[in-house]
C-alpha cells in the first residue's frame, strides 16, 4: 500500500487517540475509502484499532477485497507512525527483532550503487506467514486490540477493562511486558474455569508493572524487567490451558491447580520484593479444577459426555463450575471436547495436522468411522471431491462461515487446489493441508493468501522474469505494491536477529544474487563463513527481502546438520519443500518442481562444518538435478568452504569477521556499562556475532561480570579454544548448577526438539509445563537455544552443543539415565508413526518421522556405541514393531549396523527374545539387499530362537513364519513357504479371529504361492476367501476389495478366464477410481494389469492405449525417474516387442534399465531383470555381442543376490547361450546350456515343463554341433515331458513337434521329420488358428518332402496345397494363387482331373477367384 495521504496533524497523532472526527476525516483524503464513511459513523481511533474482517463483516462491507483494503490502509499508517517513533526515540545500532513493531517490509529500492534491493530493516515471520502471535505489531482477542504508540504504553486495568494508556520515557523491555500482560488479560476472559483465579493473576501482574514502570529506576533495572517478563509469561501461558483444545480432558490427568496459582502468586510478590516493594499477604484462591474433577469423576468419566442419554444430565452438573462464557455455549464446547479427545486417542493421518481446527475436522470427515479395523489409503488421500464435500461446511461453525466467504466458487477452489498441492495433483493428504494451513493462524485469512499469492505475485512483479531486466524493477514501480505481497508459506526458520556489520554481508548476498541488469543470475552461490558467523541468519534475510521485492516468489530451507547417508540427504531436500515420499527417490519433488518452473524459487542449503566428502556429493547431486529441472531456481549453499558444481553458474560469497569495531558497538548496545572496554572485549570475542551477542545479553542481564568475562577467556586452560568456544564455555559455566544440569542434558538433542520432548528428558513431565517452559525460555534469552514459534521447537546452536558435550565429559557426566529416557520417549514416538504406516498412511507416518529425523537417527547410531543395559528393551521394540518405517529412511548398511549391534548386546545381556528378533531383522534387510539365500540362515535361526523363547503359539511366531517365508518364495522353495504361510495363519486365527486384516494378509500371500505353484484352482478359493473378508468388513468399494479383485482377475488371466478376468480389472479400477481419484498410481497399477490381460486377448491397440494412460499418469504422478514408470517402459516396450515393432520398443526398454539403475544401484536384482528384458529385444534386433554383455552382467547379479542355483540365474545363462549361438559360438553356449538345465532339474524335478525348455535349448546347440544324437534324444525328452504334462494339442508340445521335425530334418530322418510336421500343423492350424505359425511348418514340410521325393512328386504338390490355403486364410490371396496353381497342375498330371488331392486342389483355387472378386 502506498504511504497515507493524512495531513500532518492528524499522520503525527497517535491512532488511539482519534476522535470519531478524525476517523471521517481520515476515511475522507482516501478515495478508495471514502465509501465506508457511513459504517464507520461514530467510530473512533481506539475502535478502529479493533475492527478485524469479522467486525467489518458484520456491519455490512460484504466484499472481501474491500474490507481487506481498509484493513491495509489502516496498517499501513500504523506501520507508519510506529516507524516514525522508532527513529525518532531509538538510536540502536542491533536490528529489529522479529517482535519489531515496524511493518512486515519496507518499501524496496535500489542501492547507491544500484546493485540490487536494498536489505529490510525489520520483518515479522508471523506476518509473511500470514499468522498472529506475540512477536506481531498488533495483538487481537475478543474484543481488545493493542497497538503500540510512540511514546510507549503501559496496561491499566479498572472496572471498563483494559485499556493502554502512553508513557514518555519508556522504551525496551517495557514493550514486551505490555504485549505480555495484553494477551494474558484476553486468555482470562476468554478462561472456561477458573475465571477469578486467573482474573487475581493478570490483575497482581498489571498492578506490578504500574509500579515498576513507573518508577524510571525500576524500569532501567534489565535483570529485574527480565524477571517481570518471564514471570508474567508464566502466568499468560498457565491461563492458556483453561482455554485451548483439551480444556476439559486435562482433568484426567490433572486434579487441582490451586498450587500452581499460588506458586505463580508467589512468583510475581518475590519479583516486587526484587524492586523494593513489600509483600503483601498472598491471595486466597479457589480451585475450580478440583471440583470440576470430582464432578467428573462422579458421572463416570469422560465417557458420560460421550453418552447422549447421560450427558444432558452431565452438562447440568458442570455448569455450576464454569465460567458465564462458558456456560452460554456449554454443550457445543463439550461436544467439541469429547470429538478432541476422542481423535487424540485415536491413530490417524489425522494426527499430523497441527492447526487443531483442520485436524479436528479431517478425524470428523475422514478418519473416525473408517480406522476402526482396517487402515485405509481412503483416509490419508482424499480426492479433491471428496474434499469439498466437507470443506469448509465441516468445519467450526464461525471459521466455517469464515472460509465459505474466500472459497465460494469452482475458480476460487482450483485455485486452493493449485496452491496446496505438493504430490498428487488430483489427491490431497493431511501432509498438505499441515503445511499450507499452519497452528495459530486465522484459517480464513490463511486461505485468502493461499487463493491470492498468485495473482499477487505477477501483479507485483508486473509479469517480469528475473532472467531479463524487467526483474530489475525500479524502487518507484515497486514502492506503491512491496507490501502487499506475502508468499506462499515457507520452510524458512526464524531469524533471532540481525546484527551490526551483518547488514553489509546480506546486501553483498543480494548483490550477488541479483547483479546489475546485463549480467548474468548466478544458479547457486556458495555462502562461505566460519561457524557463529551468522550465515543462515543472512541468507535467510536475503531470502525475505527477494520475495518481499518480488524477486523470488517462495524461499526454502534444506538443514544437512547431522545427515549421515546419501538417503538422508534426499529426504531432507524433500521435507524442505514439504514434499512427503516412503522412499528416498526424488522423482516425487522433481516432479512436483517442474510444475512450478515458471516462477523464481530460492533454496537455502545449510551444511555444517564437518561434512564429509562423499555426503556433499549427494548435496551437490541433488543440487543439481533441481537446478537443472527448475531453471528459475537459486541456491544458496551456507557451509564453512566454498563449494562449487560442475556445469553449474556458481558464485561463492565469503563472509569476513564483523571486525572489533562492529563487535564493539554490539556490545556496547546491549551492555552500556561496559563503556570504554568495548573494544577489550570485542577482541575477546574474535569477529564472532555470536560471542558477542552472547556476552552482551549476560552482561546487560547482570549474570556475568565484565572483568571475569576477560579473565575466563583469556585464561591459559583454554587457550587451545576458538575464541567463540572460549565465550560459550564461560557463559555456560556462569549459569545456577538447575540450569546448567538441565543445558547439558539438552545437548543430548542432535537436532530440534519440541517442549514435551525436553520435559520428558528434564525429569519434568510429573509437574506442570510451565516451569518447562520457564527454563527453556530462560536459556532461549541466553542465546543457548533458539526458539521458533512457527514450528513450536527449539534448538541448539552447533556450536554451543558441542561446548556443553565436551564440558559434561570432562567433568565425567555420561547421563546414561538421561540416554536410556531420550530412547524410550522416540521408541514410543516411532511407534505411533509406524502404526500410521501400519493403517496404510505412509505419507502421514514419514510427515511424523521427518519432524524427528536427527533425534531418532541418534537412537540409532547410539546403538553401535555401547548404549546403556536399560536400553536394549526398547532396541528390542525398534526393531520389532518400528523397522517398517525405518527401513525406507535408513540405507541397507545403516540397518544392517543397527541389526548387529543390537544382535550383540542381547546376546552379551543375555536376552534370548532381543537375539531373535535382532537375527530375524538382520534376515530381512539381507532380503532386502536381494541377497535370499544369505538370509535364510538368520531367519532360520531367529524363528528357532523366538519359538523356544515365546512358545510355539505366540503372535510373534506367526510374523517371523511370514519373513521366512517370503525368502524361501523367492528360493523357489515352494513348500517350505507354504507350509510356513499356513502355520501363521493357524496361529493369527487363532488369536485374532478368522477375519482380522492380519489373517487377510497371511491369506493373499499364500494364494500368491500357489499361483506360482500352479495351483490356480487352490489359489483362487484362498482369494475370493479373502475378498469376502474385505468386503463383509470393509464394504464393496474399499481400496483394499479393489485389490483383492486385482489379484483374482490376475489369477484368473493366468487360467486363461478372460472374460471374467476383465470384468474383474474393470470393477478394481471403479473403485479406485472413486476413493483415489482418476490419476492415482494404484489406478495406473490396474490400469496395467488390464493392458496386460488385453495383450493376451490379442487385443494390442486397447492394450496400448491403457499402457499409455498407465504410464502418464505414474510419471505425473511420481515423477518421470520413479521405479513404476520403469515399469510402465517395460510393459509397454513387451507389447511393441510382440507385435515385432523392436525399433519402437529399444528406448523404452533402455529408459526402464536406466532407471532402476538410478533407483536401486547397480547391483539389484530389479537392475538384472531389466537387463534380460533388454538383452531379449537385442538378441531379436540380432545385436548378439550387446545382449550377451547384458546376460553376463545380469547373471553376475543374480549369482550374488539369490544364488548360483537359483531358477533365474538358468534362465539368464539360457539367454546368454542364445546370443553366444548367434555369434557363432555354439562351443561357448554348450556348458551355459548344460548348466542352465542342471539348475532347472534341481528346482523343478526332471520331468517338470521347465526342464523341457532346457532341453530344447541344449538340443538346438547340440545340433548346431552337429552332434545330432544326443540332441535328438534331448528333443524327444522334452517333446514326452510337454505331452504328459500339457497334453497332444498344445502350443507348446506344437513347437517341441517343430523342433524335432528340423532335428530329423537336418539328420535326413525326412519320413519322420516330415510325420512330426504334420501334427505340428494340425495343433496349430486347427486348435490354435495360428495361421503364421501353420505356414512354417508347412514349409518345412514341403521342405522335407522336396529333399526326399523331389519337387515333382505328388505328396510334394499335397505340401504346396496346404500351404496355398493357410495363405488364403491369411488373406494373402495372389500368393495362394500362384502356389496352388502350380500344386493342381501337378496333381492333374500325375493322379488325373477326378482324383481327391485334384478336386482340393481346384476347390481352393475356386475359393481364391472368388474372394479376388469380392475384393474387387
Amino acid at each position: 500500500m502506498g504511504k497515507s495521504k493524512s495531513v500532518p496533524d492528524l499522520a503525527s497523532k497517535a491512532m488511539v487517540s482519534w476522535t470519531s472526527e478524525d476517523v471521517k476525516q481520515w476515511l475522507k483524503e482516501h478515495e478508495s475509502l471514502n465509501k465506508y464513511t457511513k459504517q464507520l459513523k461514530g467510530t473512533t481511533g481506539k475502535e478502529l484499532m479493533k475492527l478485524t474482517d469479522d467486525i467489518l463483516t458484520q456491519i455490512g462491507i460484504k466484499n472481501p477485497l474491500h474490507r481487506m483494503q481498509l484493513i491495509n490502509t489502516r496498517d499501513d499508517l500504523i506501520a507508519q507512525q510506529e516507524q516514525d517513533a522508532a527513529v525518532k526515540d531509538t538510536d540502536s545500532p542491533i536490528m529489529s527483532k522479529p517482535s519489531s513493531p515496524s511493518p512486515s517490509f519496507v518499501t524496496p529500492q535500489h542501492s547507491p550503487k544500484g546493485k540490487g534491493p536494498i536489505l529490510m530493516s525489520s520483518f515479522s515471520r508471523s506476518q509473511l506467514n500470514g499468522t498472529s502471535n506475540s512477536s506481531s505489531s498488533g495483538f487481537s482477542f475478543g474484543d481488545t486490540t493493542l497497538r503500540r504508540s510512540k511514546e510507549g504504553n503501559m496496561v491499566v486495568l479498572d472496572d471498563d477493562g483494559l485499556s493502554v494508556v502512553p508513557m514518555k520515557g519508556v522504551q525496551g523491555k517495557a514493550f514486551s511486558l505490555v504485549e505480555v500482560i495484553t494477551e494474558a488479560y484476553g486468555l482470562w476472559k476468554q478462561a472456561y474455569y477458573n475465571a477469578s483465579n486467573c482474573e487475581a493473576l493478570v490483575s497482581c501482574a498489571a498492578e506490578l508493572q504500574g509500579l515498576v514502570l513507573a518508577n524510571t529506576s525500576l524500569a532501567a533495572r534489565p535483570t529485574l524487567m527480565a524477571n517481570l517478563i518471564e514471570a508474567v509469561t508464566e502466568v499468560k501461558e498457565f491461563i492458556a490451558t483453561f482455554s485451548e483444545r483439551g480444556w476439559l480432558s486435562r482433568l484426567e490427568k490433572v486434579s487441582s491447580d490451586k498450587e500452581e496459582f499460588c506458586r505463580l502468586d508467589r512468583l510475581l510478590i518475590s519479583v516486587a520484593v526484587e524492586g523494593g516493594h513489600q509483600s503483601g499477604p498472598e491471595q486466597e484462591y479457589t480451585d475450580d479444577t478440583a471440583e470440576l474433577r470430582k464432578q467428573l469423576d462422579a458421572l463416570g468419566g469422560m465417557a458420560a459426555l460421550q453418552d447422549p442419554e447421560t450427558q444432558l444430565l452431565a452438562l447440568q452438573d458442570l455448569e455450576q463450575f464454569v465460567s458465564a462464557r462458558a456456560r452460554a455455549v456449554l454443550a457445543s464446547l463439550v461436544a467439541q471436547e469429547v470429538a478432541w479427545r476422542q481423535s487424540s486417542l485415536q491413530t490417524g493421518p489425522h494426527q499430523v495436522i497441527r492447526n487443531p481446527e483442520v485436524r479436528l475436522w479431517w478425524w470428523r470427515s475422514f478418519g473416525s468411522a473408517l480406522l476402526q479395523t482396517y487402515g485405509s489409503l481412503g483416509t490419508e488421500e482424499i480426492t479433491w471431491e471428496r474434499f469439498w464435500s466437507s470443506f469448509p461446511k465441516g468445519l467450526e461453525d464461525e471459521t466455517a462461515s469464515s472460509v465459505a466467504q474466500v472459497i465460494y466458487n469452482k475458480h476460487t477452489k482450483e485455485l486452493f487446489q493449485a496452491a496446496i498441492s505438493r504430490g498428487n495433483p488430483n489427491l490431497v493428504t493431511p501432509v498438505e493441508l499441515e503445511f499450507s494451513l499452519p497452528r495459530n493462524i486465522n484459517l480464513a485469512q490463511q486461505c485468502q493468501i493461499l487463493l491470492n499469492w498468485e495473482n499477487s505475485y505477477k501483479t507485483l512483479s508486473r509479469g517480469a522474469s528475473r532472467m531479463g531486466s524487467g526483474a530489475r524493477s525500479t524502487g518507484s514501480t515497486l514502492s506503491a505494491v512491496a507490501e502487499e505481497y506475502r508468499p506462499v508459506v515457507n520452510t524458512l526458520p526464524e531469524v533471532t536477529q540481525l546484527l551490526l556489520g551483518q547488514e553489509r554481508h546480506c546486501q553483498g548476498l543480494l548483490d550477488v544474487l541479483q547483479p546489475d541488469q546485463g549480467q548474468g543470475v548466478p544458479q547457486v552461490v556458495s555462502l562461505c563463513g566460519a561457524p557463529g558467523a551468522g550465515k543462515v541468519n543472512i541468507a535467510v534475510m536475503a531470502a525475505e527481502t527477494l520475495f518481499s521485492s518480488t524477486l523470488w516468489c517462495n524461499a526454502y530451507f534444506a538443514d544437512m546438520e547431522r545427515v549421515e547417508t546419501g538417503v538422508e540427504c534426499a529426504f531432507q531436500f524433500m521435507a524442505a519443500f514439504a514434499v512427503t515420499a516412503d522412499t528416498s527417490d526424488t522423482c516425487t519433488l522433481m516432479s512436483w518442481i517442474g510444475r512450478w518452473s515458471a516462477y523464481p524459487i530460492g533454496l537455502i542449503v545449510h551444511c555444517p562444518p564437518d561434512m564429509p566428502a562423499r555426503l556433499l556429493k549427494h548435496v551437490t547431486h541433488n543440487v543439481e538435478k533441481m537446478v537443472k529441472t527448475h531453471p528459475l531456481l537459486q541456491v544458496v549453499l551456507c557451509a564453512s568452504e566454498p563449494i562449487d558444481i560442475p556445469g553449474l553458474d556458481c558464485v561463492t560469497y565469503e563472509l569476513e569477521d564483523l571486525g572489533v569495531d562492529n563487535v564493539a558497538q554490539i556490545l556496547t548496545s546491549l551492555a552500556p556499562q561496559i563503556g570504554n572496554r568495548a573494544q577489550e572485549l570485542a577482541e575477546a570475542c574474535g569477529g564472532r556475532p555470536l560471542a558477542a551477542h552472547m556476552v552482551g545479553t549476560a552482561l546487560a542481564s547482570g549474570t556475568a561480570q565484565l572483568e571475569e568475562v576477560l579473565q575466563a577467556v583469556a585464561s591459559p586452560a583454554v587457550a587451545h579454544l576458538q575464541p567463540l568456544d572460549r565465550c560459550i564455555r564461560y557463559i555456560v559455566s556462569t549459569l545456577p548448577d538447575e540450569f546448567l544440569h538441565a543445558l547439558l542434558l539438552l545437548s543430548l538433542f542432535p537436532g530440534s526438539f519440541e517442549r514435551r520432548a525436553a520435559a520428558e528428558l528434564l525429569g519434568m513431565t510429573t509437574i506442570a509445563l510451565s516451569k518447562t517452559r520457564s527454563l527453556l525460555r530462560i536459556l532461549t534469552t541466553c542465546n543457548l537455544l533458539q526458539y521458533s514459534s512457527t514450528s513450536e521447537r527449539y534448538i541448539m546452536h552447533a556450536s554451543v552443543r558441542a561446548c556443553c558435550r565436551s564440558l559434561a565429559r570432562e567433568l565425567g557426566l555420561t547421563y546414561e539415565s538421561a540416554r536410556v529416557t531420550f530412547i524410550e520417549y522416540y521408541t514410543k514416538y516411532l511407534a505411533k508413526a509406524a502404526a500410521l504406516l501400519a493403517a496404510q498412511a505412509p505419507v502421514s507416518a514419514m510427515r511424523l518421522f521427518d519432524r524427528e529425523h536427527q533425534n531418532i537417527h541418534a537412537i540409532v547410531r547410539w546403538a553401535s556405541q555401547g548404549p546403556p543395559e536399560e536400553a536394549l528393551p526398547f532396541y528390542s521394540d525398534i526393531l520389532w514393531e518400528s523397522m517398517p518405517l525405518l527401513s525406507g529412511r535408513l540405507d541397507l548398511l545403516q540397518r544392517e549396523v543397527f541389526c548387529k549391534a543390537v544382535y550383540e548386546q542381547a546376546v552379551e545381556q543375555k536376552d534370548r527374545v532381543a537375539q531373535g528378533r535382532a537375527l530375524w531383522q538382520l534376515g530381512s534387510v539381507l532380503g532386502d539387499q536381494g541377497q535370499f539365500k544369505n538370509a535364510e540362515v538368520p531367519l532360520r535361526d531367529a524363528l528357532a530362537i523366538l519359538e523356544s523363547e515365546l512358545g510355539s503359539d505366540h503372535l510373534d511366531i506367526a510374523k517371523a513364519c511370514n519373513g521366512l517365508a517370503v525368502v524361501l518364495f523367492r528360493l523357489h522353495q515352494y513348500q517350505g513357504a507354504q507350509d510356513l504361510y499356513a502355520r501363521a495363519y493357524d496361529i493369527q486365527s487363532s488369536k485374532l479371529g478368522p477375519e482380522d486384516k492380519e489373517v487377510a494378509t497371511t491369506m493373499n500371500n499364500t494364494a500368491g504361492l500357489l499361483k506360482a505353484m500352479g495351483k490356480l484352482a487352490d489359489a483362487e478359493v484362498v482369494y475370493r476367501t479373502v475378498l469376502d473378508i474385505r468386503e463383509k468388513e470393509l464394504g464393496p468399494d474399499h481400496v483394499d476389495v479393489a485389490a483383492s479383485l486385482n489379484n483374482i482377475a490376475v489369477l484368473l488371466k493366468t487360467s486363461g478366464q478372460f472374460e471374467e478376468a476383465e470384468e474383474m480389472y474393470n470393477r478394481s479400477i471403479a473403485i479406485k477410481e472413486k476413493a483415489l481419484g482418476p490419476n492415482h498410481p494404484q489406478v495406473a497399477l490396474s490400469l496395467n494389469n488390464l493392458a496386460a490381460l488385453l495383450r493376451k486377448m490379442s487385443k494390442g491397440e486397447q492394450a496400448e492405449k491403457l499402457y499409455m494412460r498407465s504410464l502418464s499418469i505414474r510419471e505425473e504422478a511420481l515423477g518421470p525417474d520413479h521405479p513404476q514408470v520403469a515399469a510402465s517402459y517395460v510393459n509397454l516396450a513387451g507389447l511393441l516387442k510382440s507385435e515385432n515393432r523392436l525399433m519402437e520398443a529399444l528406448p523404452y526398454f533402455n529408459k526402464a534399465l536406466d532407471i532402476r539403475e538410478r533407483a536401486y544401484g547397480p547391483d539389484h536384482p530389479d537392475v538384472s531383470a531389466a537387463q534380460i528384458s533388454l538383452a531379449e529385444l537385442l538378441k531379436d534386433l540380432g545385436k548378439f555381442e550387446e545382449a550377451e554383455r547384458l546376460c553376463r552382467s545380469a547373471i553376475n547379479i543374480l549369482e550374488k543376490s539369490v544364488g548360483e542355483d537359483d531358477v533365474n540365474v538358468a534362465a539368464a545363462l539360457s539367454l546368454q547361450a542364445t546370443c553366444l549361438q548367434g555369434l557363432g559360438k555354439a562351443g561357448e553356449a554348450e556348458p551355459l546350456c548344460r548348466r542352465a538345465l542342471h539348475i532347472r532339474e534341481q528346482a523343478y524335478g526332471a520331468e517338470s515343463p521347465n526342464v523341457a525348455t532346457a532341453l530344447t535349448a541344449l538340443a538346438d546347440v547340440l545340433k548346431e554341433m552337429s552332434s545330432f544324437e544326443e540332441a535328438e534324444a534331448l528333443a524327444r525328452r522334452s517333446l514326452v515331458i510337454r505331452e504328459r504334462s500339457f497334453g497332444s494339442d498344445d502350443p507348446l508340445t506344437a513347437t517341441s513337434l517343430n523342433n524335432l521335425a528340423l532335428l530329423l530334418k537336418d539328420a535326413n530322418h525326412l519320413e519322420e521329420a516330415e510325420t512330426m510336421c504334420r501334427k505340428c500343423i494340425d495343433i496349430r492350424q486347427r486348435v490354435l488358428g495360428k495361421l503364421e505359425e501353420a505356414e512354417s511348418a508347412c514349409r518345412q514340410c514341403l521342405d522335407i518332402r522336396e529333399r526326399q521325393l523331389g519337387s515333382q512328386h505328388t505328396d510334394t504338390a499335397a505340401a504346396q496345397i496346404g500351404i496355398g490355403a493357410v495363405l488364403l486364410k491369411q488373406g494373402r490371396v495372389d500368393e495362394a494363387k500362384i502356389i496352388l496353381s502350380k500344386a493342381a497342375t501337378l496333381t492333374f498330371v500325375k493322379l488325373g482331373e477326378r482324383h481327391q488331392q485334384s478336386l482340393d486342389a481346384m476347390n481352393w483355387l475356386a475359393e481364391c477367384k472368388s474372394t479376388q472378386r469380392n475384393m474387387g
